[in-house]
C-alpha cells in the first residue's frame, strides 16, 4: 500500500474512461480514501458535488463531447481541491484555471491527490 494514506477522504473522480476509473478508484480505496464515483458526465458531476459533498476531485477535461469547465469552476468557488487528469494542452484550457495542477494520462493519481490532500485545505461542508 505504501506510505500514502488519503485519511478517508472523499474523492469524487469524474472519468468517462471505464478502465481508467476503475483503477483510480481501486488506487484511492487501496489507500484509505474513499472513492465517489466514478461519473462519466459534467450533469453526473455537477450532481455528485452537490449531493456527495467531496473533500477533492481528480477531473478528467474532455467527457466524451463535454468539457467539465463548469464543474471545475464550481470546485473553485467552493476551495474543493481538484487535479485535471487529462491529454488536454495547458494552452487550450482556460487561463482562470492556471493554478490546477494538470496531469497527463495515465499516472499515478493517488499521488495527485496525496498532494492534494497535503495543501491543507478545509474538508468539504467545514
Amino acid at each position: 500500500m505504501g506510505d500514502i494514506d488519503l485519511g478517508r477522504r472523499r474523492i469524487l473522480v469524474v472519468e468517462d474512461e471505464y478502465i481508467l476509473a476503475a483503477d483510480i478508484v481501486d488506487q484511492i480505496e487501496d489507500h484509505n480514501g474513499m472513492a465517489l464515483g466514478p461519473v462519466e458526465t459534467l450533469e453526473q458531476g455537477l450532481i455528485a458535488l452537490e449531493e456527495q459533498k467531496p473533500d477533492a476531485c481528480i477531473v478528467n477535461i474532455n467527457l466524451g463531447r463535454e468539457k467539465v469547465y463548469e464543474l471545475a469552476d464550481r470546485l473553485l468557488e467552493r476551495d474543493i481541491p481538484f487535479v485535471f487528469a487529462s491529454s488536454e494542452a495547458r494552452a487550450n484550457i482556460p487561463d482562470r484555471f492556471n493554478g490546477v495542477p494538470l496531469h497527463a494520462k495515465p499516472l499515478d493519481m493517488i499521488k495527485a491527490a496525496a498532494a492534494l490532500m497535503r495543501t491543507g485545505v478545509t474538508q468539504a461542508g467545514e
